[in-house]
Formats: C-alpha cells, structure tokens, sequence
C-alpha cells in the first residue's frame, strides 16, 4: 500500500471526494495540481507521517532484526539502520537470550555477536512511499483524517474519526483466544 492510496482515502472521509478522485486519476501532482491542492495534500501527507509514528511508538511497534558484533560489550545507536523506538530482544547466533542493558546512546548486550530485534521509527513519507505500518488502508485513512480535522480546529469531526481509529485498531490489535471446536465424530 502507498502513501497516496491513504490520502485518498482520508480525503473520502473528510469530504474531499474532487481530491481523491484527482488523485486516483494519476494526473501529475506537478502540472495538474492548483496551489491550494498541492498545499492540502502534503497536510495530508504530513498528517500520515504523524499518524505512522503514533502507530509505531504507541500501538505496533514496527520490528527491525539486524545483527552487530559488540565492541567492549557495546552497540551505539548510531549504527542501527533505523533509530530505535525500544529493544525488544537480544540474542546470540545460537537464539539464545543474552542479558542486556539501554542506555541513552548505546545498548549493552553481554556477548561478542548478538542479534538485536527493536521496534523502529518509520521512515518519513512522500506520496508514493510504501507504507511500512501494517494497518488496512481504511483504519490509516480514519487516522489521517481525525489529525487533518484535528489540525483545522474542527474538534468535533476529529472526535468522530478518533473513535473510529481507535475502535478500529482495538479490533486489530486484539489477542484473539485459540478457539478449538471438539473433532466430529461419523455416524
């Protein structure tokens, strides 16, 4: 999914229809695009960017593997390939856990080779770039649209869509218990 297919959909929901239809057209955003549309567009944008940190710091952290040979025991930040959220798990080759330690800069893991699984700050979005929150299109789009209404002081209209979000993702997120049905028996 791509940044833009959420735009249009945040568009639908706050009473864009002429913007999202324009967007679904494939016209150039350069050529065919007035001023004011190019402007409302990148709020749009910007309101995504905003809402895919929320998503990753607050709700489903986006989770990044990488493996590091520690210097003196220790791994600056600097040199993950993504900025880290929070470190889930640390573990040597072998997948065994190794004890570990977080510091401002650096993380302190206690073996020569580890391999490191942390939640990541998304990448910053331009209308093509694909989307790494994996949500559905519709709950990123009421997202978008509660912080765009947010953004224009329209507090009533983001509260409708804040509790569509939020509902939504609680549905999502949801740890669905293991139902297992009892096999049948043949007469």
């Amino acid at each position: 999914m791509l940044a833009y297919e959420v735009i249009k959909a945040a568009c639908q929901f706050s009473d864009n229809d002429a913007l999202a239809d324009k967007i679904m057209s494939g016209e150039d955003f350069d050529t065919s695009f007035t001023e004011e549309e190019k402007l409302t567009l990148t709020r749009y944008l910007e309101c995504l960017n905003y809402l895919q940190e929320e998503v990753a710091s607050e709700f489903k952290p986006l989770k990044t593997t990488e493996k590091f040979k520690t210097e003196n025991f220790k791994i600056d930040f600097s040199v993950f390939k993504k900025t880290p959220l929070q470190i889930l798990s640390v573990k040597d080759l072998k997948g065994g856990k190794v004890k570990f330690k977080v510091f401002p800069t650096y993380l302190m893991a206690f073996a020569n080779e580890v391999e490191v699984t942390y939640g990541a700050t998304p990448e910053k979005l331009d209308f093509d770039s694909p989307i790494e929150v994996d949500l559905p299109q519709r709950v990123l789009g009421y997202g978008v649209a509660r912080e765009y209404y947010l953004r224009q002081g329209l507090t009533e209209d983001a509260e409708i869509w804040e509790s569509r979000f939020k509902g939504s993702l609680k549905l999502i997120l949801r740890k669905r218990a293991g139902t297992t049905l009892p096999r049948r028996r043949w007469l």
